[in-house]
Formats: structure tokens, C-alpha cells, sequence
């Protein structure tokens, strides 16, 4: 989540969520419609809230109309023009609001804008393994970009956003070259490895399990080396202490989200990077621990094991915006797209 979304009140969102629906429901009284727009009105908060329940509702929109379409050449065309227009629209964005923007906001735009026409991609719940012309093994997590940039002195992958795990291979051609990773925060020189590199907004996360990776943040003057079993996060000019890696850090490569004791509202942010829309928590249960091992590939399926295990509810008031509330005098029922909760008579 960024920190605009963070800024919104909880029972806001919710509100704004539920006149969406309302308004988008076919069957909008006049009497309601005075009601939203006073609401609207009333707050900067809600009129906040409400764009960013229409983004997402844009973004879902889009998101499944695209793979309807009559063939995958028709798909592949679309694509491109909306990766034209977006990249048209980035880029005036930036030169029209660029001297005020925060530098972390200027390197988000640029990586967005570059993830686009990225050699590697994969969607919202998507997940990719691949080789790479030198037999290194590539896995692409949820929503990723990565660029591979090989020439005769350098063998140089480019991370865009999202979350990769690499597993080198011997240069057959060219052994003298290097194997690095750019982030946005640094680059990391493979020593004979195998590691996971995932981009946040503001760092970098890194984790060994095979071998050792050289990191040097961009701001720094000296590498640090990394261990096999270590983890670090680093952003452009300092670099946190190693902690251990956790061994269930990679198990996205088998489709699967490991809990260990792990704080419902983390989990839950954790899970949204895997389904379109919005996956929200109510700060009543945000503190429930969560154990066990959750599907990615079925967010629904595991949003029901969910409730299984603790209090809880996944209440959506539209298929793309759900909230995981307490439970408390309700009765669910299993709808064609979503798992849907309604207070008991």
C-alpha cells in the first residue's frame, strides 16, 4: 500500500466502497444519490476515498476485459496501444509535475514507465520460471518486470518492480563475465548463487540461500558481501544489519504463502499482491496471528481458510473490494465471483 492509501481513515474507504457499489448497482433512488453527494462533499477524506475506490475500480476493469478479447493477436495489439498511451501519459505527468516531485515518487515513475516494455513480465497473480540464454534460472513472482541486458563483459538483469529468485549457471561463453542485479536502490553481483530480490517502494529486499551476493547500494563506497542463509534491506545509502533468512521465503516459487505467526493485516497485505483489487483489514483483528500454508493461485480458496482458523469474515461489498472483519452474527454465502457476507436477519 502507499502512504496516500495509508492516510485514509479505515471506516472511510469502507464507505466510499459501499456508495460504489450503491451507485453502481442499476437501481439509484435520487434520495440516495443527494445522500453521496453530500457525503462526498462533507470531507477531503471521503472525496480521497472515492477516487481511490475508482482507480481500482478502472484498474480491475481493465485488468479482465483484456483477456476476452477474440484472439491473442487482438490481445497483444491492445496491449501495446495501452502501453503507448500510458507511457504518453507518464511522461507528461513527469514533465509536467516533475520539479515537485519527491525523488522516490520520480524513480517509481521511471521504473513503471520502463516495466512496460520490459523483457519479462508477469500479471497481477502470476507467476513465471524461465532460462536465460546463459542457463541462469529466472522466477517471476506476482506483478513483475525485469529487463535482461547480456553483452560481452556483463551478464546484467534490470528490476523493474515486483520480486524475482535467480539461480545462476556457469558463463559457458563468456566465464570472466559478471552476473549483476540492478534495483532501483543498488546493484548485487552474484558470487555463485542463488537469492531472491524483491523491490519495494523506498528499498530493496535482498535474501542468500546459495552462495554469497556483493551489494553496492548506489550511494555507498564500499560493497557489502552477503551470506548464504542471510537477509538484508537496503536503500540507497545505508544497508540494515543481516538478519537470517526465513526459510519459508521463497515457497511463491511452489504457489504458496507460508504463515508463521505472522500478524493477520501483514498477512492479508501479503496476499493482495496475488488478486486484483482491493484486500483490506479491519484494525479490530489487524494484531490475529496467522499459521499455516495458503494458496496463491486461489486467494478465495485461501480467504475461506482464513475464516476456517480464526474469527473472521472476508466481506466484499463488490467481488474487487473485500474486507476481512470480525465475525460476529453473520452468515456467509458462496456468490458465482466471490465469497460474500451479509448480516443475519
Amino acid at each position: 500500500m502507499n502512504a496516500a492509501h495509508d492516510a485514509i481513515p479505515f471506516a472511510t474507504l469502507e464507505q466510499a466502497a459501499e456508495w460504489y457499489a450503491v451507485l453502481r448497482s442499476g437501481k439509484v433512488a435520487d434520495e440516495e444519490r443527494r445522500r453521496w453527494a453530500a457525503w462526498l462533499a462533507a470531507d477531503d477524506a471521503n472525496r480521497q476515498a472515492w477516487a481511490r475506490v475508482e482507480s481500482i475500480g478502472q484498474g480491475v476493469s481493465f485488468a479482465k476485459d483484456a483477456p476476452e478479447a477474440a484472439s491473442s493477436a487482438l490481445v497483444a495489439a491492445n496491449q501495446l496501444r495501452q502501453r503507448r498511451k500510458m507511457l504518453k501519459t507518464l511522461t507528461l505527468a513527469a514533465i509536467t509535475g516533475g520539479l515537485g516531485w519527491q525523488l522516490s515518487r520520480q524513480d517509481e515513475l521511471r521504473a513503471t514507465i520502463a516495466g512496460l516494455m520490459a523483457t519479462h513480465r508477469t500479471g497481477v497473480g502470476e507467476s513465471n520460471r524461465l532460462r536465460l540464454a546463459d542457463g541462469t534460472q529466472l522466477w517471476l513472482n506476482t506483478h513483475t518486470a525485469v529487463d535482461d541486458r547480456y553483452d560481452a563483459k556483463q551478464r546484467q538483469l534490470v528490476l523493474h518492480h515486483g520480486e524475482i529468485l535467480i539461480e545462476t549457471h556457469t558463463d559457458a561463453q563468456q566465464p570472466s563475465r559478471p552476473f549483476v542485479v540492478h534495483s532501483r536502490q543498488g546493484s548485487m553481483r552474484a558470487l555463485g548463487t542463488r537469492f531472491e530480490v524483491r523491490q519495494f517502494d523506498d528499498h530493496t529486499r535482498l535474501g542468500v540461500s546459495e552462495g554469497r551476493v556483493e551489494v553496492m547500494p548506489l550511494g555507498a563506497s564500499s560493497p557489502h558481501i552477503i551470506e548464504a542463509g542471510q537477509e538484508v534491506r537496503f536503500s540507497r545509502h545505508a544497508i540494515s544489519p543481516a538478519d537470517r533468512l526465513p526459510p519459508a521465503r521463497q515457497a511463491w516459487t511452489h504457489g504458496m504463502l507460508i504463515a508463521q505467526d505472522l500478524p493477520l493485516a501483514q498477512f492479508l497485505a501479503e496476499l493482495s499482491r496475488y488478486r486484483h483489487g482491493h484486500l483490506g483489514c479491519d484494525p479490530a483483528v489487524a494484531d490475529l496471528r496467522v499459521v499455516g500454508g495458503f494458496p496463491l493461485r486461489d486467494t478465495d480458496q485461501a480467504l475461506a481458510m482464513l475464516e476456517a482458523a480464526l474469527p473472521v469474515r472476508a466481506h466484499a461489498v463488490m467481488p474487487w473490494w473485500v474486507t476481512v472483519k470480525p465475525w460476529q452474527n453473520y452468515r456467509t454465502f458462496r456468490f458465482p465471483f466471490s465469497r460474500v457476507a451479509r448480516k443475519a436477519e
